[in-house]
């Protein structure tokens, strides 16, 4: 029996669910795996980088890969695969494992991202009304139950590993449903065709989708970059620039006042992202009738507007109400910036179906492959404050470039088809 596009939905929210969580649940503890390899900033961001090197090095597969097994298929042996290594990533015993482990992951992620955003434009289009942003916010509501459950989960000294672990286990029971939720590939118009079409360099070069790819890679920047190295950021606030690398199990031994502001760092790092993930979870379930009022033009403006506010706010001085007020405008402002970007692509003119959602994506990697490494960098040697007031300008590219670029974009669209 075919499932429905409903039932469809119900699934492609639970696989964005999961994939959130889990990311929300380890970013928060990377400050602790950095802590416990002994090394700065810049050179544990190379994880990132092999990440971000993985996901690139497989996306041209994609397509490939969606053709042979189908989205279904793909979205349930990524997402195996992803729960698998992120369970080994949080215990890597050392730097050179956590590099290759990122690496896999970043092989994982990108197949991961095709297929189930395939999945999740289609759905749209059978329910012929948009619910992209709303199945991105379950993503979205992953990334905030998963870095508040960590903030808990710190405040009360466990090891934080733990929890990943047992959401990890979760995860595993949720894919049984998951499998059998996901439309067929005879749904699936650009899955059910007889070729097979490469993601070619060609493709990555056409004009209409390298503009509308500026908008991806700025929403992956600020994105990838609050997740990433926000915990970072909040550490410098209260510890200060160049903090001492001492490892958790060495807290014990400190002085009473400065083990305890470490525990606050960490547990603040964790509360901001859930602050940053719970209004970007809030804004994506509203986006499909926000998208629907002010046209994806609008979305865009306010969303810049809002993120140029938030990292005013999170800048202006150290830990205090402006960080958690800033963290929420800038998740707020972000979040309909990518699910808009991928649906706005997929309708892109003179490609073959399938093919322009693995080419954004995969140019929305090219800002995770330079993105976090440069921040690292940065954050170390002029302070991830001063770093992240630098990041205040994609807020404003958004802002000012929404209109012009994406009137120009829709000037090769079917009228139907221009969502604004």
């Amino acid at each position: 029996m075919n499932p429905t596009p409903q039932r469809a939905r119900l699934s492609a929210n639970l696989v964005f669910f999961t994939y959130g969580l889990l990311i929300g649940t380890y970013l928060p503890y990377l400050p602790f795996i950095k802590d416990r390899f002994g090394v700065g900033e810049g050179l544990f961001s190379f994880g990132l980088f092999f990440a971000a090197l993985g996901a690139l090095l497989s996306l041209p597969l994609a397509p490939w890969i969606l053709k042979m097994i189908g989205s279904r298929k793909a979205v349930f042996y990524s997402s195996t695969a992803f729960l698998l290594i992120v369970s080994l990533l949080i215990a890597a015993p050392d730097i050179r494992i956590f590099f290759v482990l990122f690496f896999m992951l970043g092989l994982s992620i990108s197949s991961w991202e095709v297929s189930a955003n395939s999945q999740a434009s289609v759905i749209e289009d059978q329910l012929g009304k948009p619910v992209m942003s709303s199945i991105h916010g379950f993503w979205s509501l992953g990334t905030f139950i998963g870095s508040a459950s960590m903030g808990g989960w710190l405040l009360l000294e466990i090891d934080g590993r733990w929890l990943v672990w047992l959401f990890v286990a979760l995860g595993l029971i949720g894919l049984i449903y998951v499998y059998r939720g996901p439309l067929r590939r005879h749904q699936i118009k650009a899955e059910s065709g007889d070729e097979s079409t490469p993601l070619r360099l060609r493709y990555l070069l056409y004009p209409p989708l390298l503009v509308i790819a500026l908008f991806q890679i700025a929403g992956f920047m600020l994105e990838g970059s609050f997740q990433d190295w926000g915990a970072f950021l909040i550490r410098e606030l209260v510890l200060g620039h160049g903090a001492e690398i001492i490892p958790e199990r060495l807290w014990a031994e400190l002085p009473a006042d400065e083990a305890e502001a470490r525990r606050r760092a960490a547990v603040a790092g964790a509360l901001v992202l859930a602050s940053f993930t719970g209004t970007m979870t809030l804004g994506r379930l509203l986006g499909d009738p926000f998208v629907a009022r002010f046209g994806r033009v609008g979305t865009l403006q306010i969303g810049g507007a809002l993120g140029v506010i938030g990292i005013a706010l999170t800048t202006m001085g150290g830990l205090g109400w402006n960080t958690f007020v800033g963290f929420a405008l800038v998740g707020l402002g972000t979040a309909n910036v990518i699910p808009q970007v991928i649906k706005t692509a997929d309708t892109t003119p003179g490609l073959p179906p399938g093919v322009a959602i693995s080419a954004i994506t995969a140019m929305g990697f090219v800002a995770f492959l330079g993105g976090p490494v440069a921040l690292g960098f940065a954050g170390e040697t002029y302070t991830f404050r001063t770093t992240f007031m630098v990041l205040g300008i994609l807020p404003v590219f958004i802002l000012v470039a929404a209109a012009p670029v994406l009137g120009w974009f829709r000037q090769g669209q079917p009228a139907e088809t221009s969502g604004s």
